[in-house]
């Protein structure tokens, strides 16, 4: 999945500007981050999908992605500080 792990850390540059070069000092295959990275991802997509989906459950499905998403931006940003 290193695919996700690149896409999540470009996410992240994008929500972050102001920590972008600090950013850019991680690889995605930084052991620490590697993994928060591509769940970062994961939790993106899932949320957008869900929220674009006409199931019933759809927004409540991307409310819990999204509130995912946002435990782990708040992991990284314990581990990059």
């Amino acid at each position: 999945m290193e695919h996700a792990r690149r896409r999540g850390l470009a996410r992240l540059m994008l929500r972050w500007p102001d920590r972008r070069a600090q950013l850019r000092s991680f690889s995605p295959d930084d052991p620490r981050l590697g993994d928060l990275f591509e769940a970062y991802e994961l939790a993106c997509e899932a949320a957008g999908y869900w929220q674009r989906s006409d199931a019933p459950f759809g927004l409540e499905r991307a409310r819990e992605y999204q509130a995912l998403a946002d435990a782990t931006e708040e992991d990284i940003l314990l581990k990059i500080s």
